[in-house]
C-alpha cells in the first residue's frame, strides 16, 4: 500500500475530509469579530529607568571632558532633589553633589549656563555658588584632609571675592607640598597670582595645569590670558 493510499484511509478513519491552512477553505468560517486596536490606544512601553549610579558614572565621564552642563544634568536626573538632600544620605549622593559643584563653580562667571538649564538655582535658593562652597566645604570635613576634597574646596572658595583670601592660603598650602592633584585648582591658582603681580608663580601654575589636562585650551585658557595681561 501506497503513503498516498495510508493518508487518505486515515483522515477517512478519522472523519476528517480537508487539510487546509486556512479554515474556509473547508467550509468552516470563524464568526469572531476581529478588534484593531488603534495605536495610540495601546498601552505604551515603559521608559527605560537609568539607575542612579550609571547616571552619577556618565555625569564623572562628562565632567572629565569639561561637558558641565551635562555634568549637572546627569547628577539632577539621579537625584531630582540633590541640592536640598542631607549631605550624608549616601556615599553615591555626596559624590553626585560634588560633581554639582564643580560643575557650578567651574563654570564661573557664565554660572547661569549651568543653573538655567539643571534648574539648580530653584533647588539652591541661597545661590548655586554659595551652595556650591558648603557643599564642597561640607565633603572636605567628612575626608578629615584629603588633598582632593581640600584642592576642590580652594577651588570654589577662590570663586567667591568674600572667600578668595581663604582659597588662595588653602591651595597655596596645597601646592607647597606638590599635593593638588587638579589642573582647574592650578587655572585658579595662576589667576590669582597673576593678579598679585606674581608672575613666576602664576606661570608655574599655569606650566602645572596644562600638564595636568587633555583640554589645556578650556581648562588653562582663562588663566593664560590672565598671566599674559599681566607680563
Amino acid at each position: 500500500m501506497g503513503v498516498r493510499a495510508i493518508l487518505s484511509g486515515a483522515l477517512l478513519a478519522t472523519g476528517v475530509g480537508c487539510v487546509a491552512v486556512d479554515a474556509g477553505a473547508c467550509g468552516f468560517i470563524d464568526y469572531r469579530p476581529r478588534v484593531d486596536v488603534p495605536v495610540a490606544a495601546r498601552p505604551k512601553p515603559k521608559p527605560k529607568v537609568i539607575p542612579a549610579a550609571d547616571l552619577v558614572a556618565l555625569a564623572d565621564q562628562r565632567i572629565e571632558q569639561e561637558r558641565l552642563a551635562d555634568a549637572a544634568s546627569l547628577v539632577l536626573q539621579a537625584y531630582p532633589h540633590l541640592a536640598t538632600d542631607a549631605i550624608d544620605r549616601s556615599p553615591l549622593e555626596l559624590h553626585a553633589k560634588r560633581i554639582l559643584a564643580l560643575a557650578i563653580v567651574r563654570t564661573r562667571p557664565a554660572t547661569a549656563a549651568v543653573t538655567e538649564r539643571t534648574g539648580v538655582n530653584r533647588v539652591a535658593p541661597s545661590g548655586s555658588v554659595a551652595w556650591s562652597i558648603s557643599t564642597l566645604r561640607a565633603i572636605d570635613a567628612s575626608r578629615h584632609g584629603d588633598p582632593v576634597a581640600q584642592a576642590d574646596l580652594g577651588e570654589a572658595l577662590v570663586s567667591d571675592p568674600t572667600t578668595e583670601a581663604e582659597g588662595l592660603a588653602l591651595l597655596d598650602d596645597l601646592a607647597s607640598r606638590d599635593l593638588i592633584g587638579s589642573p582647574h585648582a592650578y587655572a585658579a591658582l595662576a589667576r590669582l597670582h597673576a593678579g598679585k603681580g606674581e608672575q613666576a608663580a602664576a606661570r608655574a601654575d599655569l606650566a602645572r595645569c596644562q600638564t595636568m589636562t587633555r583640554q589645556p585650551s578650556t581648562v588653562c585658557k582663562p588663566a593664560d590670558a590672565r598671566v599674559a595681561s599681566n607680563d
